[in-house]
């Protein structure tokens, strides 16, 4: 994690007798507008916690285009500023960015999948600064399922050494059956490689390792994010095998990356979301 280098930063203003943080940003690790499973889309709420300060808010989407693979970012800026002690709700936030002519033509009427960057820019203490993330899916008799997730200081995300998860599949007691998807986000600076690793999670047993390069190819992007469905239907992981320890390593001194994992109910395709365990 990069805590310490903030931490340290954040030490010696307080040293040189200033409090205020001028500005903070949260990093979203996935938003999606996307046909699966089911149709999944993200909602986004951000809130200012500040008593008398009102800030400008910008939004910046990172994704892959499914027109023709290339990367793209976007900006996206609340109008009016957030105000103190004000909440604001995006019940699509890439509709919002699609609406506001912010995406490009060849991507506009595709489903999206990316990283959110949350920037406000003049705030007083980094707690005030609250982004929520859910995204969420139709439920099958009504409402909807989802998962939802914060927001994280980019200040402490990621990792330049390892990220360590696990996941799970089959059977769930009696009430049916779950899979694992993991997904990878670059948390910068710069674009990497990153290898990734299975082990047996009830031998201990190293299964595979591979560069996440050569599946999708290309590196990843600074604030890019690739998600691998199902990871469990992989030739070199037994049929035997329902639970793995996955790591996750980025090939690029200096690059920061981040894992996170969703635990999807085969039948309702509800998730959990919990991000990886960073050195």
């Amino acid at each position: 994690m990069r805590m310490r280098a903030a931490l340290a930063v954040s030490l010696l203003v307080l040293a040189a007798g200033a409090t205020a943080v001028a500005e903070e940003v949260r990093s979203v690790a996935v938003v999606t507008q996307v046909q699966g499973a089911v149709f999944y889309r993200t909602s986004i709420t951000l809130s200012n916690g500040n008593a008398t300060v009102t800030t400008p808010v910008e939004m910046l989407f990172s994704y892959r285009s499914p027109a023709d693979g290339t990367f793209q970012t976007t900006t996206l800026a609340l109008n009016p500023a957030l105000g103190p002690h004000r909440v604001r709700f995006f019940d699509d936030i890439i509709q919002a960015f699609k609406d506001a002519g912010r995406i490009r033509a060849a991507d506009a009427s595709r489903g999206l999948f990316g990283t959110l960057l949350v920037t406000y820019a003049a705030l007083d203490i980094r707690a005030e600064a609250g982004v929520v993330a859910r995204t969420y899916s139709p439920g099958p008799t009504g409402g909807t399922l989802g998962i939802a997730y914060e927001g994280r200081c980019f200040c402490e995300t990621g990792s330049r050494f390892r990220v360590l998860a696990a996941g799970r599949d089959g059977d769930f007691g009696s009430d049916g059956s779950t899979r694992a998807n993991l997904g990878i986000v670059n948390e910068g600076f710069g674009p990497s490689d990153v290898r990734i690793t299975y082990y047996d999670g009830a031998t201990g047993v190293q299964l595979r390792q591979f560069f996440l390069g050569d599946v999708i190819g290309h590196d990843l992007e600074e604030n890019e994010v690739y998600q691998i469905n199902n990871v469990f239907n992989d030739s070199a992981i037994p049929a035997s095998v329902n639970t793995l320890v996955i790591q996750v390593e980025a090939q690029t001194a200096d690059v920061y990356v981040s894992g996170y994992i969703v635990q999807l109910d085969n039948t309702t395709q509800d998730g959990s979301f919990f991000f990886g365990f960073e050195e």
